[in-house]
């Protein structure tokens, strides 16, 4: 599916929430978002669960929370495909933004590396993030060991595991609520 015009999207933005849950949104809907994000938008909370965004579309988003005129607070990716790979760019965005108070990276196997690059990210870096929804592999003592350490390192920092099961309510969805 091509990514959705810019007229579909850019109303949205004028919205301090935009919900585009399970809309197609691919990467070439990442890089018209990151472009309008990066135009001084409202848009504070941006849910963009269960699109395929991969890799490319990732960078796109990134680029946007690189700026200091994308005001995103609350950014949900649950169910992106994003990988394991994506998160030393996800990593670089996270170590300059300065607004993001949650981010939902579940449903994402981003496997010990992938965590271990976002935990010694948010520990290097100031990091406005409070929220941090991840999926976690209970039984990785490695796993374990890194969250563990970044819990005493930023006691404000809270990281939930995703449950998997889809018929539970949304537990980062409360972020989405004024």
């Amino acid at each position: 599916i091509s990514p959705p015009p810019r007229s579909f999207i850019q109303p949205h933005l004028q919205s301090p929430l935009c919900m585009l849950w399970y809309c197609s949104i691919t990467s070439g809907g990442c890089n018209h978002l990151s472009t309008l994000l990066q135009q001084n938008s409202n848009l504070t909370h941006l849910d963009l669960g269960l699109n395929h965004i991969g890799i490319t579309g990732l960078k796109f988003l990134c680029e946007a929370l690189k700026n200091p005129m994308c005001n995103l607070k609350c950014l949900w990716l649950w169910g992106c495909a994003i990988t394991p790979f994506s998160s030393e760019i996800l990593s670089s965005a996270l170590g300059r933004n300065q607004s993001l108070v949650t981010l939902d990276l579940g449903q994402n196997s981003l496997g010990y590396s992938g965590i271990k690059m976002l935990c010694d990210t948010l520990k290097l870096h100031c990091s406005s993030l409070r929220t941090l929804r991840l999926k976690i592999d209970e039984s990785d003592p490695r796993i374990q060991k890194l969250l563990k350490e970044i819990q005493e390192y930023d006691p404000q920092l809270t990281i939930e595991s995703d449950d998997q099961d889809p018929t539970n309510n949304r537990p980062s969805s409360h972020d989405f609520i004024f």
